[in-house]
């Protein structure tokens, strides 16, 4: 995948952590101009390669923890919570409450770094 790209999308999610704000996937595929077919699904390679150069860097609430899904609970999809697994940061479920509050934790955080 394009560093650009790559670049493209940090700089719309630290606009928007700037912000307090979250973003949709399907908003920040638009925004980042990644073209279809399979816009969301090599956005979602993008934000996983940010969150292990994040997690290299020592940071493990990732900007791309801001990326979220636009149905009901805005939060990541199952594949973050699988990759945050695998780097021994999160042990819970996929979905639901504690999810949700993991999520919520690891958010508040990126705010917190970005704030003024």
């Amino acid at each position: 995948m394009s560093s650009e790209l790559q670049q493209r999308l940090r700089d719309h999610l630290e606009h928007r952590a700037t912000r307090g704000e979250t973003i949709s996937y399907r908003q920040l595929a638009e925004l980042a101009e990644i073209p279809a077919p399979q816009a969301i699904r090599r956005l979602t390679d993008l934000l996983e390669e940010i969150i292990r150069e994040d997690h290299a860097a020592g940071i493990s609430a990732s900007v791309a923890s801001l990326a979220v899904s636009q149905t009901v609970p805005t939060i990541p999809r199952a594949g973050y919570f699988m990759l945050l697994r695998e780097l021994g940061l999160y042990s819970g479920p996929d979905e639901g409450q504690q999810a949700a509050a993991f999520h919520e934790n690891y958010v508040q955080q990126v705010f917190g770094r970005y704030s003024s």
